[in-house]
């Protein structure tokens, strides 16, 4: 994710203003720390088998006089699973203030579940620099593709027979580019840029509601890209959010479950992706319940997170925990606090919060845009409108992958 550089240029501006004098002997240039931010507009999220790796941007909140060297450390990364050019040494030259640098997978096949490894500044040359933030990098086993049904192989051949489709270009893992536009409101807060790019894949299936009439998908790892996205918005709707950690109810719930980020697995699938041959579109927007129960129409991403599913569980269980309300501590059990004091981290009540079928927040200018998916012999593409919980408007989603050979 990209880290807030607005509040880096804020700290350095205070700093300049400290050395403004009304004297025209006094020497103006800025210096004090020159702090260093790394972020990425990639996916962050590398599975073994990837052959796309991550750029990390780096940037000083002042170009360097002299050249300058960085080196960087991967922590959680004893085993190799991945590799950063040049050792992570990056070059800052004279008058500069910019530079990149790749991370990939080694491609060692080592892992069985995720791990999220974290990038760090090791140390610098020039001591003026100072460490701004560290960046998380999840590295994900390669998936497992799944492995056709007979009756599965015999509705694809009918699709192929009966439609003109080759359903199988569609199935496996499929590459995809990925374009986000943000609501203006949102520039700041949750975002830092107007629009993000960047590249990813899924690993799609054939819907176990497919009939020989309704050529149906599922997409069951990283459904439409987004998977990374929408853990770092739900991150910053409750972990990352200072407002909802500050809440004693909240702070209860993750010292209940021990919440760790770098624990915690979340998960999304999509089901239900609908091709119409007669019109090479795609149906996907279907309706689905939001966390009140009321039915909305929407993306129907499925979630899975592990830390939710621990309070949960607790809460089915009978559990209580102690919440400090003022002086005092008060006993509540899980199951009053989640449905009575939406004490949550269940990703729907984050993730989906309108119905996107119309324009619901109209906006001036709307940043609002239809629902649709299309394809044709090379590829296959969906835009839609999506909000959460606290966004300002629409972001706008646009999808296209490329369809296997």
């Amino acid at each position: 994710m990209r880290y807030n550089y607005y509040y880096l240029c804020l700290h350095v501006l205070f700093l300049l203003g400290l050395v403004t004098s009304c004297s025209n002997d006094i020497d103006y240039t800025y210096k004090g720390s020159n702090y260093i931010q790394i972020s990425t507009a990639d996916d962050p999220a590398i599975a073994e088998n990837d052959d796309r790796p991550v750029t990390v941007d780096v940037l000083l909140a002042t170009a360097v006089e002299t050249d300058a060297t960085i080196h960087f450390e991967l922590s959680g990364n004893e085993d190799g699973v991945l590799n950063m050019e040049n050792d992570g040494s990056v070059l800052i030259k004279a008058g500069e203030k910019k530079a990149s640098f790749k991370i990939a997978s080694n491609h060692k096949s080592l892992l069985n579940t995720q791990k999220v490894l974290t990038l760090k500044v090791k140390d610098f040359t020039d001591s003026r620099m100072r460490v701004w933030n560290e960046l998380k990098l999840i590295a994900k086993p390669s998936p497992t593709l799944p492995e056709l049904t007979e009756e599965q192989i015999e509705l694809i051949e009918g699709y192929r027979e009966r439609y003109g489709v080759n359903l199988n270009r569609f199935i496996g893992e499929v590459k995809c580019h990925v374009t986000v536009i943000y609501p203006a409101d949102d520039i700041g807060t949750f975002y830092d840029e107007e629009t993000r790019s960047f590249e990813g894949k899924s690993v799609i299936t054939l819907s176990d509601n497919a009939t020989a009439e309704r050529p149906i998908l599922k997409m069951i790892d990283n459904p439409l890209g987004l998977t990374s996205f929408l853990w770092e918005i739900l991150k910053k709707e409750t972990i990352d959010n200072e407002y909802w950690m500050g809440s004693s109810y909240n702070q209860a719930m993750v010292e209940a479950i021990s919440f760790s980020e770098d624990e915690e697995e979340f998960k999304v699938l999509l089901d239900n992706i609908e091709l119409e041959p007669e019109t090479q579109s795609i149906s996907f927007v279907t309706t689905v319940q939001d966390i009140n129960g009321d039915d909305l129409e929407n993306v129907p991403f499925e979630y899975s997170f592990t830390a939710w599913n621990r309070w949960k569980t607790m809460g089915e269980q009978g559990k209580t925990v102690s919440v400090l309300d003022g002086d005092s501590w008060v006993e509540y059990s899980v199951a009053e606090l989640i449905t009575e004091y939406a004490t949550t981290l269940d990703p729907i009540a984050y993730l989906l919060y309108s119905s996107i079928d119309e324009d619901g927040w109209v906006n001036e200018p709307s940043d609002f845009i239809e629902s649709k998916g299309s394809f044709n012999g090379d590829t296959f593409t969906f835009q839609f409108s999506w909000d959460h919980y606290n966004s300002g408007g629409y972001t706008q989603i646009y999808v296209t992958y490329t369809l296997n050979k």
